[in-house]
């Protein structure tokens, strides 16, 4: 297959999860990829499917725990003739094996059993490949974890940078957590306006930290999705973890004690302006009466599901001191 071949859209698109490298990465065969990680994903010839991947694929970029984002692939640059430096075990030569913390040796291979303090370096010469999805772009925030993307994956292994996905079961379970997918970019080739080169970066992390992807916000959207539940489907961008007690007052974050909601609507419940009943009921306050796009949501139910675990005494205590100063 030349490169033009695999690089070449496909009139039905497959689907794939891409590993990025992170603090569970145990294998020290290479020293990774750089990947911005919002915008396009590396690899090289090396990999497994690294010839399968195509134009016009869902690719979930997933981590080892939880599923980072999803996308379209837009353009694939393909770069051959580079270097790449590859470890090996000292003693049968495979790449599997793990850094350890607490033991010596420092390295430990897993196919031979042997432990080492440095692994054996070599250069390759290797065929790189740069996936780009950057227009299509629609963080996931941890809305399917590990065990999820298993049951969409249709390969076993753990292993693989590279997996095969079912592409309707994984737009059906992505759409059902409230993630909405435009369509997939025109492109016949690999993209005249990408860079030669492959600058990396991880801007995706930074850009989590400032939605304030805590703890509480990340089990809110494992339960919920990325759906605010008085406006429905939104982006993650400006989804909020809300409290329906001050945090201030409780010191605690309780899933049963708190929304996802859209930053507006999060800024006027917390202002008084917005309550919800104890029958998931949303009421507006009389004075946002000029404000259709906010007084239309007063008498409409909560987008959440009906056995959801949210403490309705809560939403009552909160509810009755609200529409108390209406």
């Amino acid at each position: 297959m030349t490169e033009a071949e695999i690089a070449a859209p496909r009139a039905q698109g497959g689907a794939w999860s891409f590993l990025v490298a992170g603090d569970e990465t145990q294998f020290q065969g290479n020293a990774g990829y750089e990947d911005v990680v919002e915008e396009s994903y590396s690899y090289d010839s090396t990999v497994g499917n690294y010839r399968r991947v195509a134009v016009g694929d869902l690719v979930v970029v997933r981590n080892g725990r939880e599923a980072l984002g999803v996308g379209y692939v837009e353009a694939l640059q393909v770069l051959p003739d580079q270097e790449k430096v590859r470890s090996r075990c000292p003693f049968c030569r495979n790449t599997g094996f793990k850094e350890r913390t607490r033991e010596l040796p420092r390295y430990k291979c897993s196919p031979c059993g042997n432990a080492f303090d440095r692994p054996t370096r070599e250069t390759v010469e290797v065929t790189a490949f740069r996936a780009h999805y950057g227009g299509t772009w629609q963080p996931l925030d941890g809305c399917l974890d590990k065990g999820q993307l298993n049951e969409l994956s249709l390969s076993r292994s753990d292993q693989q940078s590279i997996k095969k996905m079912d592409r309707t079961r994984t737009l059906e379970a992505i759409t059902s957590r409230g993630v909405r997918m435009p369509s997939p970019r025109e492109s016949t080739g690999t993209g005249g306006h990408r860079p030669a080169e492959l600058p990396g970066g991880h801007r995706r992390t930074w850009a989590a930290l400032r939605r304030g992807q805590s703890g509480f916000r990340r089990a809110l959207v494992r339960q919920y999705g990325l759906i605010c539940a008085v406006t429905g489907a939104a982006p993650a961008e400006v989804l909020e973890a809300a409290h329906l007690r001050p945090f201030a007052e409780t010191q605690s974050h309780r899933v049963e004690e708190g929304l996802m909601l859209r930053s507006d609507v999060h800024r006027l419940f917390d202002s008084g302006l917005l309550a919800i009943d104890a029958g998931l009921v949303v009421r507006v306050a009389p004075s946002l009466a000029g404000h259709e796009l906010y007084s239309a949501f007063s008498g409409t139910r909560l987008r959440i599901p009906s056995d959801a675990p949210i403490d309705r005494r809560v939403l009552a205590d909160h509810h009755a001191a609200t529409v108390a100063t209406w």
